[in-house]
């Protein structure tokens, strides 16, 4: 079960980085995508890559937090650093899904319709949304770099 999870999230990953490579304003392999990832509150661009990798270790990576299969639409992925903090890796990641529970729709989406209501902008909000019950953490095993670069106008 837990690896045909993973393929089916390392198909949505490549999926979405897919998508976003075809929104990108450069033909290079190394592609930019206005506005996707939040980090401290802030909308970051980032650089979509090929790069992924196996094997690095934790104090080289960074988390982010991925919604893309949440069960509620709207929700951009969340860095937990961004450029200018001392702890922020160069945009190699360590990716967490993120689920929203039942309770969590109700509070993130009042409106039914299947996209949130209000965004979380930074990896405090996550985490007191997690204690709060709305989230459920999910850890992968994907690893990949996505460097962000620069806020998003």
């Amino acid at each position: 079960m837990k690896r045909t999870f993973l393929k089916y999230l390392s198909l949505t990953l490549i999926t979405f980085l897919a998508a976003a490579g075809a929104q990108a304003k450069s033909d290079k392999a190394a592609t930019k995508v206005d506005g996707a990832v939040w980090a401290n509150g802030d909308l970051y661009n980032v650089v979509v890559t090929t790069n992924s990798f196996k094997h690095a270790p934790e104090h080289a990576l960074d988390v982010i937090y991925n919604f893309s299969m949440s069960g509620l639409e709207g929700q951009r992925s969340i860095s937990e650093s961004a450029p200018g903090d001392t702890d922020y890796n160069g945009g190699r990641w360590h990716v967490v899904m993120v689920l929203f529970t039942d309770q969590g729709k109700a509070v993130h989406d009042p409106d039914d319709d299947g996209i949130v209501n209000f965004e979380l902008t930074d990896a405090d909000m996550v985490m007191h949304h997690v204690e709060l019950g709305h989230l459920i953490l999910m850890d992968t095993d994907i690893r990949f770099s996505c460097p962000l670069a620069g806020l998003a106008e």
